[in-house]
């Protein structure tokens, strides 16, 4: 294919990877890396996929523009996840991540069939969080350095997250975060040199794809119930960390 080819075969990638992040939030790299760096430049997929992941987030804050209330909790952890990457980052230079990636595999594939079977519970927090824990921070910070070393951060902050909130509030709070943490590695990227912008149509039909998707699925965010929710993160996180163990 040449890249125009590809530019369309993405942007289609894209719009049903995003119709998931607008439904939950999260989650559209495990289709569009995983599929994408088989057709194209893995290298280049991952740093589309971040700029993707600005767009998705700015434009679903744009639609909602309540996810912003929470910035007690979420810029914090944010900010955490970045750091976490870097550190991260840096270990992955000097140690292989290989025995990580395999712990980590496992561990979300346990904490999935928790949420497959419905096991997370029902009084989940329907409030306001403006109070950051130890906890939350740790867990921020443990996403961010999962990432950094793995290339897959969000899955043991979903899963956190997502037993504590509803999914009214867990969409809210995990969007942001999310674009903070899509900025400072899409900027890593671009300091780095790694930002190709000559295959223009890789920068055109995947955005527009993202776009699309992101409104379908935050269109139809309130018809999925809480318990579908539910399952529907423990799809993701099962896909998640059986990429873990098979890459």
């Amino acid at each position: 294919m040449d890249i125009f080819q590809i530019g369309i075969v993405l942007g289609v990638l894209a719009f049903f990877a995003h119709i998931i992040k607008g439904l939950t939030g999260f989650g559209p790299a495990i289709v569009f890396v995983s599929i994408g760096s088989m057709i194209h430049s893995p290298k280049e997929i991952i740093v589309l996929a971040s700029l993707l992941d600005i767009i998705g987030g700015s434009y679903l804050i744009a639609l909602n523009p309540q996810f912003l209330d929470n910035k007690k909790y979420w810029m914090p952890i944010g900010l955490l996840m970045v750091l976490g990457a870097i550190t991260g980052g840096l270990i992955l230079s000097i140690v292989p991540a290989t025995a990580f990636k395999y712990i980590l595999g496992f561990a979300i594939i346990l904490i999935s069939f928790w949420f497959l079977l419905g096991k997370t519970g029902e009084n989940k927090n329907t409030q306001n969080s403006d109070k950051i824990g130890i906890k939350d921070g740790l867990v921020g910070a443990f996403s961010g350095f999962s990432g950094g070393l793995t290339g897959m951060g969000g899955p043991p902050l979903a899963a956190y997250l997502g037993t504590k909130f509803e999914k009214n509030l867990f969409r809210a709070i995990i969007v942001p975060i999310f674009l903070v943490s899509a900025i400072a590695r899409f900027s890593t990227y671009g300091t780095q040199g790694m930002i190709n912008t000559t295959n223009l149509w890789l920068y055109i039909f995947p955005p527009i794809g993202v776009l699309l998707g992101n409104h379908i699925g935050n269109h139809f965010f309130e018809d999925v119930k809480q318990k579908k929710f539910t399952i529907l993160i423990g799809l993701i996180l099962l896909l998640s960390g059986i990429r873990l163990i098979i890459t």
